[in-house]
């Protein structure tokens, strides 16, 4: 049927790395591995510093989806995995409301840190062709190793 959309699913693997998280000179890396309906169609990797952990975490998240948003039709789905609770208990227990309410505080009434890099993923947060799913770091899952694999490749040049 002509002016129909079919229905594309995209996987995204995201994860960050970091040596010396927490020091000043820590180095980093973000990666992510798109598939398209289950086959590798792009990746990506990048070293940071100053890193820390969040930071490349974020940084893997947002590339990714970045990357995989002009290829998005009305009825496509992209399901986001990251091993990063913090990231993903964001998106899915909406803990942004309540910082944008508060004024980008915490409910410790702290500063949220890296508020620049949470205001360009917020966006697709709140698109709902976007999934986000957790998976277990260092379990045995493909792409979750083989994109750990990428940052920490990158992080160490």
């Amino acid at each position: 049927m002509e002016g129909v959309l079919s229905k594309v699913s995209y996987q995204l693997y995201t994860d960050g790395a970091t040596s010396k998280n927490g020091s000043d000179n820590a180095t980093g890396g973000w990666a992510y591995i798109l598939l398209k309906n289950g086959t590798q169609t792009g990746s990506a990797a990048e070293r940071v510093q100053p890193a820390t952990n969040n930071i490349c975490e974020l940084l893997a998240i947002i590339r990714g989806c970045q990357a995989v948003l002009p290829l998005l039709e009305l009825v496509d789905t992209v399901e986001v995995y990251s091993d990063s609770a913090y990231c993903i208990n964001c998106a899915n227990e909406k803990w942004y409301k309540k910082w944008l309410q508060n004024g980008w505080k915490t409910t410790s009434k702290e500063p949220v840190k890296n508020i620049e890099l949470w205001r360009q993923l917020i966006p697709f947060f709140d698109d709902p062709r976007f999934k986000w799913i957790k998976v277990k770091g260092h379990n045995g899952d493909f792409w979750n190793e083989t994109v750990d694999k990428l940052a920490v490749s990158v992080s160490v040049r």
